[in-house]
């Protein structure tokens, strides 16, 4: 017995120093997100004081007039980010469904691990195959159709290739990986009794897939997609490489173009005036404002789903 009631106690010390470091843990992270954004609005204050809301939806970006304007930076960064997902998602989704229901075990497992491979490379490397090979492609896109709608203009700009497609394009490759890795290994954890059970029933494999699987990991897919989304939203070195850094309000997609990230890397070196960096700043804290509302957002989203079920 009192070996017995030893034994309880130590059970309930660690219980207690387990649910405490947890409790620590949990605190630490809301409070890390709570301090960044206390410290980005208070760096960005002079750039609130001088410019207000107005920021947001002014277009003028210049350095020697100090007058600045966010709206162009959040275009890019909302079509890039919801065009990768849009071009990404579909073969996320092909690519998971064919190797968990598919393709044979042989055959899931190297493909498996070149997709991993792939997700884990630098961004620098996706940047320079998209410089290399994407781009010109792209130009030859653009002449293509400017030559088709008889535009002078987009057939002399097709002699580039940057701008906003090329960064839609190669970030819905560099997503690709993650995704479809990601609702791959949730494919793979479907009970197997529930994909049998619909195949003696009669289902054919496809029913089994659109009616069991894609339900059965709904809420993981849709996980998968905000972290691939904020992956797209946030990247940088590549999205410098080939959207074209361009300061003014894109009018289409070949046009050149800014993300809120690609901004900050490419100016905050060069920044002098404390204006000039308060403004960049805020373009952070506005980075970090639309990857919140995102996820609060789709979280928002699939719990009315799980209601409404």
């Amino acid at each position: 017995m009192e070996r017995l009631s030893a034994d309880s106690r130590r059970e309930k010390v660690r219980e207690a120093a387990y649910k405490t470091a947890t409790t620590v843990a949990a605190v630490a992270l809301v409070a890390t997100i709570a301090l960044f954004l206390v410290q980005l609005a208070t760096a960005s204050h002079a750039s609130w004081r001088a410019f207000g809301l107005r920021f947001l939806w002014t277009t003028e970006w210049n350095p020697v007039t100090e007058q600045f304007g966010a709206l162009p930076m959040i275009v890019g960064t909302l079509v890039t980010g919801f065009g990768a997902l849009a071009i990404s998602t579909p073969f996320a989704l092909g690519i998971a469904i064919f190797l968990a229901d598919y393709a044979s075990k042989r055959v899931t497992e190297p493909f498996k691990y070149l997709i991993s491979l792939l997700g884990g490379l630098p961004s620098v490397i996706f940047g320079l195959w998209g410089l290399i090979v994407l781009v010109p492609r792209i130009g030859r896109l653009e002449v293509w159709f400017g030559t088709l709608v008889h535009s002078e203009a987009l057939v002399q700009a097709g002699t580039t290739g940057v701008g906003l497609l090329s960064s839609v394009v190669l970030l819905a490759l560099m997503i690709l990986p993650f995704s479809s890795s990601l609702i791959l290994e949730s494919l793979l954890l479907v009970p197997t009794e529930l994909k049998e059970g619909s195949l003696a029933l009669g289902a054919t494999r496809w029913d089994t897939i659109q009616s069991i699987e894609l339900p059965f990991v709904r809420k993981s897919t849709v996980g998968a997609l905000v972290l691939a989304l904020g992956r797209a939203l946030g990247e940088t070195m590549a999205v410098t490489m080939v959207i074209g850094n361009g300061m003014r309000m894109p009018r289409t997609l070949f046009d050149p173009a800014n993300t809120l990230a690609s901004a900050i890397a490419n100016q905050f070196l060069e920044a002098t005036s404390p204006l000039y960096v308060s403004a960049l700043t805020e373009l952070a804290l506005i980075l970090f404002v639309i990857a919140i509302v995102i996820n609060i957002g789709a979280r928002v989203i699939l719990r009315r789903g799980v209601q409404q079920r």
